[in-house]
């Protein structure tokens, strides 16, 4: 049995999963302002995103470092049941289920949106490497391996100001 009363763990649990959903929405619109950003090409606003985007995983690590040590320190144990057992022992008014709930379906949310915003790069990194293939006279996408697994050859490896 933990050396916290329940209603005492359950005051403090629902408060740091408050701060984490809240982070976590900062997160979901930060990629959501980062894709926008991505389309429009707009390479200050990107930049902008992407320092947001570092603090917001910051803050919500620290967050879910937090609640796992305090879970730990009232005798539950690591690991992906940690929360449910909490649940479990304290939590009758389901607050802490809906507010972990919450967290999980952002959290699915902001991967799916991460996920967006990672294929969007990649198709603009495709069109680069095609547009500088282009640039250097070869067939988009030869220029690292032939037909035989061997290099394609000097031609493709040329320097811009010798193409």
């Amino acid at each position: 049995m933990p050396a916290i009363s329940a209603a005492d763990a359950r005051t403090q649990i629902v408060d740091l999963l408050t701060d984490t959903v809240y982070q976590a929405l900062g997160l979901k619109e930060t990629l959501e302002d980062e894709r926008k950003s991505l389309e429009s090409q707009d390479l200050d606003a990107i930049a902008a995103a992407a320092q947001s985007k570092t603090a917001c995983v910051a803050k919500l690590q620290v967050l879910d470092n937090k609640r796992s040590q305090l879970c730990e320190s009232w005798g539950f144990a690591t690991g992906p049941d940690q929360m449910q057992e909490l649940i479990d022992w304290c939590d009758d008014s389901e607050l802490i289920a809906s507010r972990w709930d919450h967290l999980l379906i952002i959290a699915a949310e902001s991967s799916a949106l991460n996920m967006t915003n990672g294929a969007i790069v990649r198709v603009r990194q495709q069109q680069f490497d095609s547009s500088l293939s282009l640039i250097r006279g070869v067939t988009p996408g030869s220029d690292t391996y032939g037909r035989n697994g061997g290099e394609a050859g000097d031609f493709g490896r040329r320097s811009l100001a010798e193409a």
